[in-house]
């Protein structure tokens, strides 16, 4: 028994469910969102690996092999963390809560947190003025917790 199919009706019946059913299923591929979380916040694992990637990179640059300056190098460390806070997270950081950070704040946070980092990592590389310095800044922080408690 041999069917022939050649029929061209045949086929335009077949083609047009299946024409209706792609163009339906296209519209509703192409209304889905692709990114799952945006803007969420940096979470303290977040802030964790920024701060460690930024250490690593300032005591990379600044061993006796590489030698670059401290500032430039601790510029890009800092600008760097700051770029990942605002193009993944918004500006938002979980600990801050619901405001979104301007970028001199988040600046000053990369840089308290890869100086920590860094210091403990690499504290021979990291000169006395800077390491004199940060103490200083992390009194004047202490002491403005303590008078908002």
């Amino acid at each position: 028994m041999h069917t022939n199919f050649r029929s061209k009706k045949f086929f335009n019946l077949l083609n047009i469910p299946l024409l209706l059913y792609l163009t339906i299923f296209e519209i509703n591929f192409l209304n889905k969102r692709l990114d799952a979380k945006p803007n969420s916040p940096a979470t303290p694992q977040d802030i964790f690996l920024y701060k460690q990637m930024g250490a690593s990179y300032l005591c990379k640059s600044i061993n006796d092999k590489i030698d670059f300056d401290f500032k430039k190098a601790f510029a890009v460390a800092t600008y760097t963390f700051a770029e990942v806070i605002f193009s993944k997270h918004g500006n938002l950081i979980k600990e801050a809560g619901k405001e979104k950070l301007t970028t001199e704040r988040v600046l000053y946070i990369g840089e308290i947190e890869i100086l920590n980092s860094a210091i403990k990592i690499c504290p021979k590389q990291v000169p006395s003025k800077v390491k004199k310095n940060f103490e200083n800044t992390l009194n004047k922080i202490k002491k403005q917790k303590n008078k908002k408690k």
